[in-house]
């Protein structure tokens, strides 16, 4: 470029780079320093580097628009009493541990002091004080919305209620074959579990009858589904909840362990997850789950904002005793979004996999995300990223990646779920809505709840499995569903690997014969390798920069790392448009992970700062070697980012972090059968149903002619034609404890775990409301149409509580008793009153509230509902 066209291009920069200066916290006189050397070729490259450092970065665990509440947590020495004592020494209210991460405190400002940041600052030196953290509120999505669906496809059509009855049309359980019967009246549909050819579907499914006649159904095991609330009301649900898997985060509920959802159509996700795990099997309802006999529970958390704290929390609730945990949500799938979990949430999936399930790991499965139709990469959902989650995507009933699916390599497995453009297969599953039951559940969030049944059964099989295990049996047993699809390849441990399946579908039967004879993996090690870059890379329009990485810094020391299972890369880059970028990390195998992928809708100038990115696809490779990071800049992949034609630089890699975990094993060489090191060497065996198979012709298959389409097709033959039955699966030597101890659960105050917004409320009166609302489930929408659709707001609480007071006759109808435990007893009830008296009144006024008409209950709420703005304030964390 001519001089003067770079010199007007950097001008361009520099203009952006001083408007962005004066309105950024960060800015300073540095960047304006280096304005006076213009005339200098390599001060201007510098200059540029300087204004791009200026930009907005991405952080993980971080959102944009995030509104500050007056919530902080702590991290400090000495435990409650000195949390306590730091709280009031500053006016502030304790209001208790952070789940279970000890040593993690939550304290209140109620005044809303404007001097918010002094007080981090304040806070941050005193004594004993480790780490401040100010809590913001976000968003975090159900993912059983799919972004840019055609209209003419709308999900209600396909999540259709119906009631329960059998089907004239489905084949009868004589017709199927088979010596397990169910007399559930949607079993026959029920393809996924048992595909006898219902639906012409080639007999593809999840190879769960083979399990279930070894009698292993998921007894002992406790899941819990951290979302919008359980409905444990059900019928197919009733007998299998699990209360101490149960938390209500929202505290719309006064009972701790009550996670019922509002009964809505917007509330009813997290139920339908739980039915597919652990629906009743021969109770005549609905249909079957997965692991029919585990106990399932739900923590409620997403109804409204969220914080980092009530994340955490949620993830290590009575860590001891739930051995599965279910996320079916994530930051928005649109394309645009790049967020994942803050500093406490990371804790707390550490410190489950740390101490969860008696040391031996809670397991977090993590839906991979609908964004698909919009460009959408798992790439950029720090969930899905953590080595400590377990990342499923869904295939259709003939092996397809769904159309709403996000690739990346951070994805480990698929799940069927039948949803495909055009065609789609029912899927069954409970509602949170009268008696119906739910034929059609679509997103990943149908795929993950369908693994952790699967994985109930692997756990009752054998309780000894580590979280590590687990993830290991996984990339031993998933299986190739369709070869023919583009973009298989084999890496170079032998392991057959895709952006969209991960290592393949899960088959019941297989994972739970390989885990009743598996032996467990070695102590966990972590390798970090900080990378210097001196100069900083500089992208250029339109193309590439790389970083060589030589692993070797952890070589004879007792981080050393030999046998991989995940590798990250943590990032700091600038970029005028992040959607153009691509980011692409080679092993020193060949394998190629493509760790984030362009995404067309992503415009934002905003860079990432500490992003950490992760694959799963050198499983068992040697990491010895040299690895490469590429960069690469894919102009005019977003419409919407302006670029100028003559620009010369368009980012910079500022940092670089290679993290590599797996496993020592000091007898192995550098030169095992399976691992490639040069292209010279071939790949003498590849890993299929948990057993090495020699390569034919190994020599012809070399590193640079991957993915070999024939090795794959030879995976999928052997995965097919081997397909493990009854006799394969040994009578299990022990079992998961199916008499669950029923461990201490830490009491929360709910008013104040539910941080999104900093009003004081009435304990009882809001215990009363809920109560109120949820015992007339009967005539909700009534009560909605009634009110003008609205949803009752906390505040009419106190004006109904008087007008009962002082209804009489007034409210036409008058269970007996009930007036007169109201004025005896409402007095003496205050917030100071022992907790069993208010429960017990509570108690006593919902069960003769049931027996009154509603029509005579909305009359003490409707009247004052219209001025309720001038009432008792805003209500807190109730999203109603």
């Amino acid at each position: 470029m001519a001089a003067l066209d770079l010199l007007g291009s950097v001008n361009r920069v520099l203009t952006q780079c001083s408007i962005r200066g004066e309105t950024s916290e960060g800015s300073d006189s540095d960047t304006f320093c280096c304005c006076r050397a213009l005339m200098d070729r390599a001060v201007i490259v510098l200059l540029t580097v300087c204004c791009l450092l200026q930009w907005p970065l991405a952080t993980t665990g971080r959102q944009p628009g995030t509104k500050h509440h007056f919530f902080y947590a702590v991290e400090m020495d000495g435990g409650t009493r000195a949390a306590q004592a730091l709280a009031e020494q500053h006016g502030l209210q304790f209001i208790s541990q952070i789940g279970n991460l000890e040593g993690h405190f939550t304290l209140r400002d109620s005044r809303g002091r404007p001097d918010r940041a002094a007080l981090v600052n304040t806070l941050a030196e005193r004594a004993g004080v480790r780490w401040v953290q100010r809590q913001q509120t976000h968003y975090r999505d159900k993912r059983a919305v799919i972004r840019g669906l055609d209209p003419h496809h709308k999900l209600q059509d396909q999540q259709r209620e119906l009631p329960s009855r059998r089907q004239d049309s489905l084949k009868t359980e004589d017709q199927l074959g088979h010596s397990l019967t169910f007399n559930d009246p949607l079993w026959p549909m029920q393809w996924e579990l048992f595909n006898h050819g219902q639906y012409s579907s080639s007999h593809f499914d999840l190879n769960v009858m083979p399990v279930w006649s070894r009698n292993i159904t998921g007894n002992g095991v406790v899941v819990s589904i951290i979302d919008d609330g359980v409905d444990h009301t059900n019928m197919d649900l009733k007998r299998n909840f699990e209360a101490f898997a149960s938390f209500d985060l929202r505290g719309s509920h006064g009972l701790s362990h009550d996670p019922m959802p509002l009964r809505d159509e917007e509330n009813g996700h997290g139920t339908r997850c739980a039915g597919e795990v652990a629906m009743e099997a021969n109770n005549s309802y609905c249909g079957v789950g997965i692991a029919f006999n585990a106990r399932i529970g739900g923590i409620r958390l997403l109804d409204g904002t969220v914080t980092d704290s009530m994340e955490a929390t949620s993830l290590t609730f009575n860590n001891d005793f739930i051995d599965v945990y279910v996320c079916c949500w994530g930051p928005r799938d649109d394309g645009q979004e790049m967020a994942g979990p803050g500093t406490l949430t990371q804790k707390a999936l550490r410190l489950g996999t740390q101490k969860g399930r008696g040391g031996k790991g809670s397991i977090f499965v993590w839906a991979s995300g609908n964004g698909g139709l919009v460009n959408d990469h798992c790439g950029a959902d720090g969930y899905v990223n953590s080595v400590y989650s377990i990342a499923i995507g869904a295939v259709t009933h003939m092996g397809k990646p769904a159309f709403f699916g996000e690739p990346c390599p951070a994805v480990m497995a698929v799940t069927l779920t039948g949803a495909s453009l055009g065609n789609t297969l029912p899927l069954v599953t409970v509602s949170n809505l009268g008696d119906g039951c739910v034929t059609h559940f679509a997103g990943t969030s149908s795929a993950a709840p369908i693994a952790a049944g699967i994985l109930a059964l692997v756990l009752e099989a054998n309780p000894d499995l580590t979280w590590r295990d687990v993830q290991h049996l996984i990339a031993m047993t998933a299986k190739v569903p369709d070869p023919k699809e583009p973009g298989w390849s084999v890496n170079g441990a032998g392991y057959h690997i895709h952006d969209r399946y991960g290592f393949g579908v899960l088959d019941a039967g297989l994972m739970v014969q390989q885990a009743l004879q598996f032996q467990a993996v070695a102590p966990h090690r972590k390798c970090t390798q900080e990378v210097t870059l001196d100069p900083i890379r500089i992208l250029p329009s339109g193309g590439e920069v790389s970083v060589n990485i030589q692993s070797a810094d952890c070589l004879g020391t007792d981080t050393e790392v030999n046998t991989l299972e995940h590798v990250q890369v943590k990032v700091s880059l600038s970029s005028v448009c992040r959607g153009d970028l691509s980011i692409a990390l080679v092993s020193p195998a060949g394998t190629v992970s493509l760790l984030l992928a362009t995404r067309s809708n992503d415009a934002s100038a905003a860079g990432m700062r500490n992003w950490t990115l992760m694959s799963v696809q050198s499983w068992g490779e040697h990491p010895h070697g040299v690895w490469t990071l590429k960069v690469t800049d894919n102009k005019g992949t977003v419409g919407r980012c302006v670029r100028v034609s003559s620009e010369e630089a368009v980012g910079a890699l500022l940092s670089v972090t290679l993290l590599l975990y797996g496993t020592y094993n000091p007898h192995r060489s550098l030169h095992v059968c399976c691992c490639i090191k040069t292209t010279e060497e071939p790949l003498q065996s590849f890993l299929s149903m948990g057993a090495y198979h020699p390569v034919p012709r190994a020599g012809l298959y070399v590193r640079d002619r991957y993915p070999p389409q024939d090795l794959i097709q030879r995976a999928f033959e052997l995965e097919r034609d081997r397909k493990v039955g009854t006799e394969d699966i040994p009578v299990p030597r022990q079992r998961k404890n199916s008499e669950l101890v029923y461990h201490p659960v830490k009491s929360f105050n709910i008013l104040d775990l539910d941080d999104t917004d900093g009003a004081d409320l009435h304990s009882h009166l809001k215990l009363m409301w809920n109560t109120l609302r949820d015992k007339v489930k009967t005539n909700w929408f009534l009560y909605k149409s009634i009110t003008g659709n609205q949803s009752p707001q906390l505040r009419w609480a106190d004006i109904a509580l008087q007008n009962f007071l002082g209804a009489g006759p007034v409210v036409g109808v008058e269970p007996p008793g009930m007036m007169h435990k109201l004025r005896d007893s409402v007095g003496g009830v205050t917030r100071s009153s022992p907790p069993q008296k208010r429960t017990q009144l509570l108690h006593d006024v919902a069960v003769d509230v049931r027996e009154m008409p509603l029509t005579d209950l909305l009359r003490t709420s409707r009247a004052p509902a219209s001025r309720a703005d001038h009432g008792q304030g805003q209500s807190r964390g109730t999203g109603q």
